[in-house]
C-alpha cells in the first residue's frame, strides 16, 4: 500500500457513486430519455447529441464503460431529483456505505472537487458489483446500442481488457472503472479474480500517464494475487 488514506481527486471514478446512487432508487431502466442543452453543455467527452432519445440502461454502459459525461449527468437526471439534490443523495450513500472520506461535487467526475480515498474507492467498486445490474456493465468490454437517431458502438476504455490480455493465464477482469481530468491524474480501480478463485480489488490515483496506469495496475494485481493470503479483504 501506498498512502491508502490520501484524499484525492477520483476523476470518473464518480461515476461509479452516480451509477450506484440511482440503482438504490430502483429506476425504470427501459424508460427512454431525451438529452438536453444543460446536458451536453461543457460535457467534454460524449458520443451523445443534443435531442437524441436514450434508453436508461444504455446510459449506464456508456456512463461506466466509455465514461460519456452527457450519459452521468442523464443518469442523475433519470433520479427526479435536481442536481443539487442528487449530489446531495450521492452524499448521502456515500455516508450510508462508510465511505467517510469521499466527497461528491457532480455527477460525471470533471470537476476536481471530487474526491476519495484508495481505501474507499475500492469499497465503492465493491459495493457497485454487488448490483447484478451494475455488475454485468463493469464486466462488459464492448457494447452496442440504438438510440432514436443511430447506432452507437462503445469499448472500455480500461486498456488491460482490450485485444489480448497479457495475463490471461493470471487473473480476469471482474470490474473497473477508469478515470482522468488533470487535477487528478489517472485513475483506475479494478477487480479481478485468479485461476484458483482468489480476487482482489487494487486502485491507481493519481497516475502521470495512462500508460503508467495500467502498467502500474498490472503489477498490483499480480503481484497482490501472487500474494493473496497475507491481503486485507474489503467486503470479503
Amino acid at each position: 500500500r501506498k498512502n491508502p488514506m490520501a484524499r484525492l481527486s477520483v476523476a470518473s471514478i464518480t461515476k461509479l457513486m452516480t451509477a450506484v446512487t440511482l440503482m438504490n432508487m430502483n429506476p425504470d431502466l427501459s424508460k427512454r430519455i431525451q438529452i438536453s442543452r444543460q446536458d451536453v453543455y461543457r460535457a467534454n467527452w460524449t458520443q451523445l447529441k443534443y435531442r437524441e432519445k436514450v434508453v436508461v440502461k444504455d446510459l449506464l454502459y456508456a456512463a461506466l464503460i466509455s465514461s460519456d459525461n452527457v450519459a452521468a449527468r442523464v443518469l442523475a437526471r433519470v433520479s427526479g431529483l435536481s442536481n443539487k439534490e442528487f449530489v446531495e443523495r450521492m452524499n448521502q450513500t456515500a455516508a450510508s456505505l462508510g465511505l467517510l472520506n469521499s466527497r461528491f461535487t457532480e455527477p460525471t467526475g470533471l470537476d476536481a472537487g471530487n474526491v476519495s480515498t484508495a481505501v474507499d474507492c475500492a469499497a465503492l467498486l465493491w459495493t457497485a458489483l454487488q448490483n447484478d445490474v451494475l455488475s454485468e456493465v463493469l464486466t462488459t468490454k464492448a457494447y452496442t446500442y440504438r438510440t432514436d437517431r443511430r447506432v452507437h458502438n462503445i469499448k472500455t476504455t480500461n486498456r488491460l481488457l482490450r485485444g489480448d490480455q497479457a495475463d490471461a493465464d493470471l487473473w480476469e477482469s471482474i470490474g473497473s472503472k477508469t478515470g482522468y481530468i488533470r487535477k487528478a491524474g489517472y485513475c483506475l480501480v479494478m477487480r479481478a479474480r485468479s485461476q484458483s478463485g482468489d480476487d482482489v480489488i487494487a486502485v491507481v490515483l493519481g497516475g502521470v500517464s495512462s500508460r503508467t496506469r495500467f502498467a502500474d495496475m498490472r503489477r498490483l494485481l499480480n503481484w497482490s494475487l501472487h500474494n493473496i493470503g497475507q491481503q486485507e479483504h474489503i467486503g470479503g
